[in-house]
C-alpha cells in the first residue's frame, strides 16, 4: 500500500482550479500585448519619448519584484487563494489608475501598483503549478493562456481604435476582467490548496531560507536566464508595431495584426509544446529553441522585404514559447524542493526585471540610433540567454 502511494504520479487538482488558473493567466497577458499598440497614443497624450516606456515598465517591475520575490513567504502567510484574490483587486486598481491617469507621473505610479498585483499573481500561480500540479503539459498550457491574452489584446485595441475609442478604455476592460477573475477564485477558495490530500503523494514543505537559496551560484545563473528570456520576449512584442509602422511603412491596422500574430505564434507554440512536452527532454528542447530564436531575431533584423521580417517575428514567438514553462517546471528537479519554493519566486522576479529593463534600453537606443537597432539588440540578448543556459546545464551536471 505504501509503495502505491509513492508511485502515484501527480496529485489531483480540481478541473475548476486549472480552468480558473488558465483564465487568470490569459487576463495577466492582456497588458503585455496591449502596450505596444497603445504606446504611440500614450506618447502623444503625455508628450514623452520612446525611452520613457522604460520608466513606466521599470515602475511596474519594482512593484512586481516586491511581491514575486517574496512569493513563498506570501503563500505561507495568506494561502494561495487569498493571495490571488487580494492581488487581483490590487492589479485591477492599478489598471484603472493607468486608464484614468491625468499626467505622466500619475501613470508611472499606477504602473507600480499594477506591478505589485501582477507579481503576486504570476509568482503565486507559477509556484502553485510547479509545486502542486507538477505537470510540464499543464504548465505549458498555463503559459499558453498568457500568450492567448497577449494575442487578443493588440487586436482588440486596434479594433477599438478603428471605432474611435481611446486607448484608456482597453485598460478599463482588462481591469474589469481582472476583478471578475478574483471573484471566481474567491467563490471557489476551498478548491485551492498547496498541500496534497491525505490519499495523495505528499509534497515536502520548503524550509530553506532565502539567504541559503541565494547562496547557490546556479540559482543566480537561472535568474539571469529568466532576465534575458522575458526581456527579449516583451521587447519583440512592444517594439514590433512601432518598427513596422514608423520605419518599414506598414499600415497601422496591418502592424497591429502582425503584433497580435507574434503573440499568437507564441500561444500556438505553448499549446503545441504542452501536447508534446512529455516526449522531449528539457535541455535539448531549450537548446533547439534558443538557436531557432536567434535565427528568427536575425531574420526580423535583416528584413530585406517586410514579409521576411514578419516571418522572423512569427518564428521567434514560436521558438520562445516553451522556454519559460520548461525551465519553471524543471526547477524543483534541478534545485530540490527546499530551494525551489524560493527560487521560483526569484525567477519570476528576474523575468519581470528583464521586462522592465530590456525594452526600456531598446527604446533608449532607438531614440539615439533609430528603431531598427531593436533587431540586433534582440539577437545579442538571445545569445546571452543561450550561453547562460549552457552554464546552468554544466553546473547542474557537476
Amino acid at each position: 500500500m505504501q509503495t502505491n502511494k509513492r508511485t502515484r504520479a501527480i496529485p489531483t487538482t480540481p478541473l475548476v482550479v486549472i480552468v480558473a488558473a488558465y483564465l487568470m493567466f490569459m487576463v495577466l497577458g492582456f497588458p503585455d500585448g496591449m502596450l505596444g499598440v497603445a504606446w504611440p497614443s500614450m506618447m502623444a497624450d503625455f508628450a514623452v519619448q520612446n525611452a520613457q516606456m522604460g520608466t513606466m515598465l521599470l515602475a511596474a517591475t519594482i512593484g512586481f519584484l516586491i511581491t514575486s520575490f517574496n512569493t513563498g513567504r506570501l503563500i505561507r502567510w495568506f494561502g494561495i487563494s487569498t493571495l490571488l484574490v487580494g492581488s487581483s483587486v490590487v492589479r485591477a486598481m492599478g489598471l484603472l489608475s493607468i486608464a484614468l491617469a491625468p499626467q505622466w507621473l500619475a501613470l508611472v505610479a499606477a504602473a507600480f501598483v499594477f506591478g505589485v498585483g501582477s507579481g503576486a499573481i504570476d509568482g503565486g500561480m507559477n509556484t502553485f503549478f510547479a509545486m502542486r500540479v507538477r505537470s510540464p503539459r499543464l504548465m505549458n498550457w498555463l503559459h499558453a493562456s498568457f500568450g492567448l491574452g497577449a494575442t487578443i489584446a493588440p487586436i482588440m485595441l486596434t479594433a477599438l481604435f478603428g471605432l474611435g475609442v481611446a486607448w484608456r478604455w482597453g485598460y478599463v476592460i482588462v481591469a474589469l476582467l481582472q476583478l471578475a477573475m478574483g471573484l471566481v477564485v474567491f467563490l471557489r477558495a476551498g478548491d485551492w490548496r498547496m498541500e496534497a490530500a491525505e490519499s495523495e503523494t505528499p509534497i515536502p514543505a520548503a524550509r530553506r531560507s532565502t539567504r541559503a537559496t541565494l547562496a547557490r551560484p546556479i540559482v543566480w545563473v537561472n535568474i539571469a536566464i529568466f532576465f534575458f528570456y522575458a526581456g527579449i520576449e516583451v521587447t519583440a512584442g512592444n517594439w514590433s508595431y512601432s518598427i513596422f509602422t514608423e520605419t518599414r511603412g506598414v499600415a497601422p491596422e496591418v502592424a497591429g495584426l502582425m503584433t497580435g500574430l507574434y503573440w499568437g505564434s507564441f500561444t500556438v507554440g505553448r499549446v503545441f509544446f504542452g501536447i508534446v512536452a512529455n516526449r522531449f527532454a528539457v535541455v535539448p528542447t531549450i537548446r533547439a529553441m534558443a538557436v531557432t530564436g536567434i535565427a528568427a531575431a536575425a531574420l526580423f533584423w535583416w528584413n530585406p522585404v517586410n514579409w521576411v521580417g514578419f516571418a522572423g517575428l512569427l518564428i521567434l514567438g514560436f521558438a520562445l514559447a516553451p522556454v519559460f514553462p520548461l525551465l519553471m517546471t524543471a526547477t524543483p528537479l534541478r534545485l530540490g524542493n527546499a530551494d525551489a519554493n524560493n527560487a521560483i519566486g526569484f525567477q519570476v522576479a528576474a523575468a519581470s526585471f528583464g521586462i522592465g529593463v530590456l525594452p526600456g534600453i531598446a527604446g533608449a537606443l532607438a531614440d539615439r540610433v533609430g528603431l531598427e537597432i531593436v533587431g540586433p539588440f534582440m539577437v545579442v540578448g538571445l545569445i546571452s540567454m543561450a550561453v547562460l543556459h549552457e552554464v546552468a546545464v554544466r553546473s547542474h551536471r557537476e
